[in-house]
């Protein structure tokens, strides 16, 4: 009987490998960066070509290799960067696979051209699908050049699972973008296409690489800290509460200058801005943490981007503290509260109810009050007045507002409490999707046109959807270096903040652009339009406001929903009513 259990060629294992630790060309440039930082580098140059498909190559001015150094490092677990086991305990160097060339030179074909400084002459090496086919001696300035070309070409079904163009250099000039902050004394260059992206100096600051990367409107609003105890330094940039964005996109944490993702560090910035966060809004921070490498396990995940701390409670309390005493320092107190993280509004509204009516004679307005005296039961007030109080359209009688933030009305069933904000976010939203597909959506020419300075990255991306920005009224010009002029606005937004609409937009497009169909994405900017010029909270409004806002509501198509998915309406029967008043 032939054996089941078979052990597997070298070409399979390292394709399996490469699996694990190549998933997309970005993958492939933050394992060739950290290599060159590795090695000593203070110029980085990458050039991606077709975002990363047709070719990657990465230059550095670094220590270089010796011929056989630059045959070797292409051998699985070979490595530079550990010499035993202990090693594996602490680990100090960005990079320790050492089947990380291997595995990539599995799935490319590779050219290495490197030479030790002072050297008279380098190394050239060419593999494909991981086995060499030469090694040369040639001309070569000190330094690493590898070049990486036609990615998975041999794995025709992994290049299935890649993205857009558009999608994957987004995910690589994240990864450069992450190495740029995390080591701010080296030069780095991007360029796509034959197109520069950037060109950042060597700064001594992380402040000024992050002017450098992202634009002053993000660096003006970063606030300072530095901190820590026991043996553990926290410090970066957080950004001012009062500035947050629609998503985690300017969220990085370092543990010794590695770009990693652990749920911990992120919940403990959230813990420290408490409810001084907006719901469905995001700080804005870049966070160092500098320890014992004996104390942070960077080996749970292949690629590294996940680390485990030995003691992570500890660890989450000292960034949340040092967090807090930050936006202090700045004037700004760090804050939590019960509600700070996700309650539901449901329970929100149930544990509030009874405050809410219990007191409600302090709360609403006098013509209200009167109503309710006049008539003993809700079947005579509607017969007496849902001729002239009630709109057709809606269901609902408003009474008052509570803290001039949520709206109090009566129903034939009982009662609700409606999101004012939300009610008028999902009405905005399908009156100009309404527009957008139709075609018809009236522009209104902004007076004084708005200067906006983006970084490089978020630059990019806007200069490619201009187009689709335009056929849905917001109307922008590209004034080169990344400097944009809003010139025109969808009329129903007038009055927004135009410049925080612009950024929510592209951070809308950043993390669901290409994933999405062009109109999902449309509906998804849309969204994000309606949301800035609603109704906010803490705004009063009069009993005509109210009544139009809940007839414009039930016109809707979706009237129970804002159109990120929150309920605009929270309804609550006599019988529940009675049930919290122990009546029944």
């Amino acid at each position: 009987m032939s054996s089941i259990i078979k052990i597997l060629s070298d070409s399979v294992i390292n394709k399996i490998a490469a699996g694990e630790v190549v998933e997309r060309p970005a993958s492939v440039v933050k394992e060739l960066i950290e290599n060159s930082l590795d090695a000593g580098a203070s110029d980085i140059a990458i050039d991606i070509e077709q975002a990363g498909r047709r070719r990657i190559r990465v230059t550095d001015d670094g220590c270089g290799m010796t011929e056989e150094d630059a045959r070797t490092s292409f051998l699985r677990h070979a490595t530079s960067k550990l010499t035993d086991d202990a090693d594996l305990e602490a680990v100090r160097t960005m990079g320790f696979r050492g089947e990380a060339l291997s595995s990539i030179a599995s799935v490319s074909q590779v050219r290495l051209l490197t030479a030790l400084k002072g050297a008279p002459s380098g190394t050239l090496v060419e593999l494909e699908g991981g086995a060499i086919k030469s090694v040369t001696d040639a001309a070569a300035a000190s330094g690493t050049t590898i070049e990486i070309s036609h990615l998975f070409y041999n794995t025709p079904a992994r290049l299935k699972f890649l993205k857009s163009a558009a999608t994957e250099f987004s995910q690589i000039a994240t990864a450069v973008s992450r190495q740029a902050m995390a080591n701010p004394s080296v030069r780095f260059k991007l360029t796509h296409n034959q197109k520069p992206l950037f060109n950042l100096p060597p700064t001594t600051t992380v402040e000024e690489r992050a002017a450098n990367l992202y634009g002053n409107e993000i660096a003006e609003n970063l606030l300072e800290l530095d901190g820590g105890r026991d043996g553990i330094r926290v410090h970066g940039l957080i950004g001012r509460p009062g500035y947050t964005r629609a998503d985690r996109t300017y969220q990085d944490f370092y543990v010794n200058r590695r770009a990693v993702k652990n749920t911990s560090l992120s919940h403990a910035l959230y813990a420290a801005y408490g409810d001084m966060l907006m719901r469905d809004r995001h700080p804005v921070g870049f966070l160092f943490i500098e320890l014992d490498p004996a104390l942070v396990d960077v080996n749970v995940h292949p690629a590294k981007t996940e680390v485990r701390f030995r003691n992570q409670a500890q660890l989450h309390d000292l960034v949340r503290d040092e967090v807090r005493e930050g936006l202090r320092a700045h004037g700004q107190p760090g804050q939590g509260g019960p509600y700070a993280v996700g309650t539901s509004a449901q329970a929100f509204y149930a544990d509030r109810v009874k405050e809410a009516l219990t007191d409600f004679g302090d709360r609403i307005s006098e013509p209200a009050l009167q109503i309710s005296h006049m008539h003993h039961s809700q079947e005579e007030y509607f017969d007496t007045h849902s001729e002239i109080r009630l709109p057709q359209a809606s269901p609902l009688f408003p009474l008052a507002q509570i803290h001039d933030s949520f709206i109090i009305a009566q129903s034939r069933e009982g009662m609700a409490i409606v999101d004012q904000h939300a009610a008028h976010e999902r009405v905005l939203f399908e009156k100009l999707q309404d527009q957008a597909k139709s075609g018809t959506m009236p522009v209104q020419n902004l007076l004084l046109p708005l200067q906006v300075e983006l970084g490089p990255a978020q630059g990019n991306l806007l200069s490619e959807y201009l187009p689709e920005l335009v056929k849905i009224g917001f109307i922008v010009e590209d004034f080169g270096n990344h400097d944009f002029v809003i010139k025109a606005v969808p009329a129903l937004v007038v009055g927004a903040d135009y410049k925080k609409m612009l950024l929510d937009i592209l951070d809308e497009v950043n993390i669901h652009g290409t994933s999405r169909r062009m109109d999902g994405l449309r509906d998804g900017i849309l969204s994000v339009m309606a949301c800035h010029p609603a109704i906010k909270i803490h705004r009063h409004l009069d009993r005509k406001e109210m009544e139009m806002l809940l007839a414009e509501l039930f016109q809707c198509r979706m009237p129970h929903t804002c159109p990120h998915g929150r309920p605009t309406i929270i309804r609550f029967s006599m019988d529940e009513l009675k049930k919290m008043f122990k009546r029944m």
